[in-house]
């Protein structure tokens, strides 16, 4: 029996393992496995669903999956709520190793949890138009991940930093990811409260864990069951008391308990690495989506250097063979893709369209422009630019004629009033 179990843990966590790496780890890039079971996988499901019941079904269906991750993200939160409820609070009444007074923290935890996903999917990331577009015309052009050109969607100027999301069919400055479990884009005006949400979260898979561990640590040291003895239900052997039977034990008589310790235990562990990965990033001014094209950018900057580099050592070039003039012409490379909570929702995410180039030095590695230094970084966040005086200002000002440009502007016009970051 204790052997069984030990297989099925095994098991489990190696499926486990091996769905974190192929979905999320992995770089459908590179790894062929990730592009197969994240990219040619859905795009076949997708193909052959719409070939059998048409499009008209496929769009019903669609509008329904919009709001399916909600509602995963309701039963699974509420239901282990209930759980806690109903078994783990009567245990914490009973048990001599956890205050009484959890009891009401769990209310309050309950209630910050609740709120915080309900203000997350209720406020807005700000969307561009015409009209608002002075409101959000913060950031430079870097002239790498953004050029001064028109969104092909929207037709209005493409912002540096923003993108269309076609998800919530709207324009979002400093857009960050569209994330399915709050149905909302993110991006310049809610990343804060996106941040919050994940906070609150990962304290209460932590607090979780900790308060039914010790419910569950007071079973044990309360019965002495690391001096117990069992029996095998099957020969009637007595068995000498180890961890993984003890585990059972506490499974099989607190089943409902240990399902959710179990759950909270590894979200604890999978929210608190998203959570540290989007407090880096913040750190670095920088958005999930703006991450990955970095790191695609640095992926194509080095293959060029290396060519080069190979070209050199060959004589088939000299070494002042245009030095620097190919930085721009590897950032054309990259391209806008859906990004969704672990990043490019489609296999070669930012390398579409690549052409030939003579060989040419690509020269050093650009930098973040946008990077202030980690405080002012999280004020950024904590408070947008959108909502500073200067914005303000400069959208009243559009309101009255004193600001703006024509269609056939956009593509030529940068303006000079937006502040200029510190280059690294």
């Amino acid at each position: 029996m204790i052997s069984s179990l030990v297989l099925q843990l095994g098991a489990f966590t190696v499926f486990f393992a091996i769905c974190t790496y192929v979905c999320i780890v992995a770089d459908p890039d590179e790894s062929p496995a990730a592009r197969f079971f994240v990219g040619t996988i859905p795009s076949l499901i997708y193909s052959g669903v719409e070939h059998l019941f048409g499009k008209r079904i496929i769009s019903k269906i669609e509008k329904f999956l919009d709001r399916s991750l909600q509602i995963a993200y309701l039963i699974v939160v509420l239901g282990s709520w209930s759980i806690v409820f109903a078994y783990g609070y009567p245990a914490i009444k009973k048990s001599r190793y956890i205050s009484t007074n959890h009891q009401y923290a769990g209310y309050i935890v309950f209630i910050m949890c609740m709120s915080s996903w309900h203000y997350a999917c209720q406020k807005s990331p700000g969307h561009i138009t015409n009209r608002t577009l002075p409101l959000f015309d913060h950031y430079q052009y870097d002239n790498l991940l953004y050029t001064n050109r028109l969104c092909p969607t929207t037709k209005i100027r493409k912002l540096a930093r923003s993108k269309y999301d076609r998800f919530s069919k709207k324009h979002v400055p400093r857009f960050d990811h569209f994330c399915g479990w709050l149905n909302q884009a993110i991006g310049e005006q809610n990343y804060r409260w996106f941040l919050l949400f994940l906070m609150v979260h990962v304290f209460m898979c932590f607090y979780g864990s900790w308060a039914l561990g010790r419910v569950l640590y007071g079973e044990v040291l309360e019965k002495n069951l690391l001096n117990a003895t069992f029996f095998n239900a099957v020969t009637g052997a007595e068995v000498k008391a180890d961890y993984f039977i003890i585990f059972h034990y506490l499974f099989m008589k607190y089943f409902q308990i240990c399902g959710v310790f179990i759950l909270m235990s590894v979200m604890s562990v999978v929210l608190g690495v998203f959570l540290m990965f989007h407090l880096y990033i913040t750190s670095r001014n920088m958005t999930t989506n703006e991450f990955f094209k970095w790191q695609s950018f640095r992926r194509l900057h080095r293959k060029e250097k290396y060519k080069f580099e190979k070209a050199q050592a060959e004589g088939k070039i000299s070494s002042d063979n245009g030095i620097g003039s190919k930085v721009e012409s590897v950032s054309k490379q990259l391209s806008d893709v859906d990004i969704g909570c672990t990043g490019p929702m489609v296999a070669g995410p930012v390398q579409e369209g690549i052409q030939e180039y003579e060989t040419i030095d690509p020269g050093l590695l650009p930098g973040n422009i946008y990077d202030n230094g980690i405080i002012l970084n999280f004020y950024e966040i904590i408070f947008p630019l959108s909502y500073r005086g200067e914005a303000i200002e400069r959208f009243n000002l559009s309101l009255n004629g004193g600001y703006g440009e024509s269609n056939d502007e956009q593509n030529d016009h940068v303006h000079d009033h937006r502040p200029k970051p510190k280059s690294i």
